[in-house]
């Protein structure tokens, strides 16, 4: 189980400072990969007599009219996806086959008697028509109506998805990959971190504790121009970490296009993406970040990454401990003062403390 290996993980002695905010940042959810040229694939059909385009038939439409020659597994999940378009849009094979209490393989099957090339083909249909449905406005509302009225509801169902993503990482990551990952940095001359979309703060959080326990890292977020230089001698012996939730930008294509010609590993951190990338990785650590619909959150992002990092430094006890002790000499050098004083030091007042203001009795 992946818990039980991390949590072997945690308890090398490390001095490890981990100051998480997990919060609910907007991320876009970008459905628009490749959008014109599935357009032209799935939406378009010409006609022997005349140019018009035809409308391609939905989801429910396909379920409707092929629903009395399906298996009655294949109906069964043909019903949920007809119902869960969202769902079916941003899950795995293996979620949807939980859902619908079937298997992986019955759900590739129900999207090919539906008439797709599968259930990539699917979710891409479905993906195209939940564009013009899934703006910030509209994740805004479905995040609202989900998470309850007051400050403590949300709170609670906040904390409540989380626990539930935590639940189904346990269950999705591959332990396997996982290791590997973490072998992976372990080994490389340098690790490169690259984040977009809201990522950036992520990645530079990451990068900092892998320095600290000894592990040369960087990242790699810049877009346009500048991130030629950033990627520009990677090699062999370095690791990149690329983080993309249900599409890849432009940045993200050129970090892999370029890896992939210079022979460097890469280890992707995904929701959607596992099944079409996984001959482009050397690595894929797929899980659900949020639910379909709603704000991404990038609170698993962050506590998959410190686990990474966690079991690194486990992997080197000796390399950890040392880089970090040596860090904390540096600080207080530049403190001036050991770190152990900083319990009872405090920067002088500047100002007298404000009073609170009294509450008018009514």
């Amino acid at each position: 189980m992946l818990l039980s290996w991390t949590g072997w993980a945690n308890r090398a002695v490390v001095v490890f400072t981990t100051n998480i905010h997990l919060t609910v940042v907007i991320a876009t959810i970008a459905v628009n990969r490749f959008a014109d040229e599935m357009m032209s694939r799935l939406g378009r059909r010409e006609s022997n007599v005349t140019t018009a385009e035809a409308k391609p038939p939905t989801l429910q439409e396909r379920v409707a009219t092929r629903l009395a020659d399906l298996t009655a597994t294949e109906r069964k999940v043909a019903e949920y996806l007809s119902a869960h378009p969202q769902e079916a849009a941003f899950s795995s094979a293996e979620e949807l086959g939980r859902a619908t209490g079937t298997s992986d393989a019955s759900v590739v099957r129900t999207a090919k008697a539906l008439g797709y090339d599968g259930l990539p083909g699917l979710k891409r249909s479905l993906q195209g028509h939940l564009q013009t449905l899934l703006t910030p406005a509209s994740r805004l509302s479905a995040s609202l109506e989900s998470l309850g009225e007051g400050p403590e509801s949300v709170l609670r169902a906040t904390l409540r998805d989380h626990i539930e993503h935590l639940t189904m990482a346990e269950q999705l990551i591959d332990p396997d990959e996982f290791r590997r990952a973490a072998e992976l940095i372990d080994a490389a001359r340098e690790t490169v971190i690259c984040g977009f979309a809201g990522l950036d703060g992520v990645s530079e959080y990451i990068a900092t504790h892998l320095t600290r326990i000894g592990h040369r890292a960087r990242v790699a977020t810049d877009t346009g121009y500048r991130l030629a230089d950033r990627i520009l001698l990677l090699g062999r012996e370095d690791v990149v970490i690329v983080m993309a939730h249900n599409r890849l930008n432009r940045e993200a294509r050129t970090i892999l296009d370029h890896c992939t010609e210079a022979g460097v590993p890469v280890i992707l951190l995904t929701d959607t993406l596992g099944e079409a990338l996984r001959d482009e990785v050397e690595v894929v650590l797929s899980t659900r970040m949020s639910r379909p619909g709603t704000f991404t959150s990038q609170a698993m992002v962050l506590i998959i990454l410190e686990a990474l990092t966690i079991a690194v430094a486990a992997h080197d006890r000796d390399r950890a401990l040392s880089n970090t002790v040596r860090m904390n000499q540096l600080r207080e050098q530049l403190n001036g003062y050991p770190l152990a004083d900083e319990t009872v030091l405090g920067l002088p007042r500047t100002a007298a403390p404000r009073s609170k203001p009294k509450r008018r009795s009514s």
